[in-house]
């Protein structure tokens, strides 16, 4: 067993091998009845030790069937993972994705940065209807936002209890946690709290946002189905509402239905633009996708998966249709279904990526670009390098139960996924301990892009071509 002191109590985890584990440890009040839809109110101090052993609940989410609900709305919490000697050491606070809808931070295992000089913070916020309602006299909107703030907050606060560095701060995230990182570049409240950023597959990263008519127009949907008055949220039990949530979901086919709101406030601009503008120069930002984003999505809803919508995030259906038949004039011979995907890939992950590190060096600041193109099998042959297969990889957690679906239709040899995972693990750790991954920066001439393959290269302006028929859009 093992202790730390924070600022609101003594916490005791456990250790062994190398890395102390803190596991539910609470950042903030739960937010439960009347804190329902409120913002997070910090977490009131103990006296005692508290036992952090366990993981706290995951937020209320569907299960991987979708027809039964999991969780709890007591899950604002932080698991570390921390050296076993003192530091100071880089600390790297991870928002997992789950298209905003599902996921945990149970699922990260940080131990692999742990035993190589790094403090690792995975954080819990709310999803769904529950972080990003936003209703007249309900819900101020992006809570889930202001939960990441809070949690970085505490971060800054607490990082040297457990030896960490609060001056050497890396936030990361994939998919939803990806598109997170990338507005939270543009919160005025979370300037400081970070000084790197790792940005992996996200989901129309600087672009997905909603305005507030946008967002009250979602709300209205959802409270519409549930057929309640507005005051009746704060209490209806939070099943009804996951269950509204997600035929609200099926209903409007976006992918990401539920979204953080420019709200003049908390979220002043679209985080593109102020990117573009400067806000996050001081932040140096590696940020990425995998070559075959949407192969994940296209076979989930071939399985009946309803867990997420089914349409594009960033193209409606005329653009989907036009960057069809330039698509098809470009690869007159690839299959239909691979051409679709290929295209969703482009236009909801790979060219807003290149977006982002175009503004960041526009506007001073630099930023990193790789693509995962390691596919688990051939093409035509199952899941290529689809959405979320760096997961596993970049935390070195091969064995990690929670990724063996990636692998289920084709077992890749273990040697690649070793070779894969111990490549892309150490890029991620020169970042996170030295602010450089291994590969010159980018920027808009050269273009310059780490593809991590079996064979790796570094590369200028990959696949130039397909890039172009995007004008005017990077």
């Amino acid at each position: 067993m093992t202790t730390a002191e924070t600022t609101t109590g003594t916490v005791r985890g456990v250790a062994g091998d190398g890395v102390r584990v803190f596991r539910g440890v609470p950042f903030a009040q739960p937010p439960v009845g009347q804190l329902r839809f409120c913002a997070p109110v910090p977490v009131t101090p103990w006296t005692g030790v508290r036992e952090a052993t366990e993981f706290a609940p995951m937020a209320p989410q569907p299960d991987v069937t979708g027809k039964r609900f999991v969780g709890d709305e007591d899950c604002l919490y932080v698991n570390v993972y921390a050296p076993d000697s003192p530091g100071p050491y880089p600390v790297l606070v991870w928002i997992h994705g789950g298209g905003g809808v599902m996921g945990s931070p149970h699922q990260f295992d940080g131990s692999g940065y742990a035993r190589r000089g790094v403090v690792v913070v995975t954080v819990g916020y709310r999803l769904g209807v529950l972080g990003m309602l936003r209703l007249p006299g309900v819900s101020e909107g992006s809570l889930s936002l202001r939960d990441q703030v809070l949690a970085l907050e505490w971060v800054r606060d607490n990082a040297a209890a457990f030896g960490g560095d609060p001056g050497r701060v890396t936030l990361a995230g994939q998919s939803n946690g990806g598109r997170t990182v990338g507005t939270l570049l543009a919160v005025p409240s979370a300037r400081g709290l970070f000084r790197q950023a790792i940005v992996q597959s996200g989901t129309g990263v600087g672009s997905v946002v909603h305005t507030p008519a946008e967002a009250e127009t979602v709300g209205k949907a959802v409270l519409d189905d549930l057929a309640l008055p507005a005051e009746a949220l704060a209490t209806a039990p939070v099943t009804q509402i996951l269950a509204a949530q997600q035929r609200v979901t099926a209903a409007l086919g976006t992918l990401v239905p539920y979204r953080v709101v420019v709200d003049g406030e908390l979220l002043p601009r679209r985080p593109g633009d102020a990117v573009a503008d400067g806000v996050a120069r001081d932040v140096r930002v590696l940020v990425g996708t995998t070559a075959d984003e949407q192969d994940l999505f296209s076979w989930l809803q071939t399985g009946g998966a309803k867990l997420l919508g089914t349409g594009s995030t960033m193209l409606d259906a005329d653009a989907l249709a036009r960057a069809r038949t330039a698509y098809r004039e470009l690869f007159p011979d690839l299959p239909e279904t691979e051409l679709i995907n290929r295209v969703r890939t482009a236009g909801d992950w790979w060219l807003p990526a290149i977006r982002l590190a175009q503004a960041q060096h526009a506007a001073g600041g630099r930023a990193w670009m790789y693509r995962l193109d390691w596919r688990i099998a051939p093409r035509g042959r199952g899941l290529g390098a689809a959405h979320g297969i760096d997961l596993p990889f970049v935390f070195d957690d091969i064995g990690n139960p929670n990724w063996r679906f990636l692998f289920a239709i084709a077992r890749p040899d273990p040697a690649r996924l070793r070779a894969m995972a111990t490549e892309m693990f150490d890029a991620w750790l020169r970042f996170v301990t030295t602010g450089e991954p291994g590969w010159p920066h980018y920027e808009p001439d050269e273009r310059v892009t780490r593809l991590f393959d079996d064979a790796s290269t570094t590369v200028s302006d990959p696949n130039r071509e397909e890039r172009l028929l995007w004008s005017g859009r990077g």
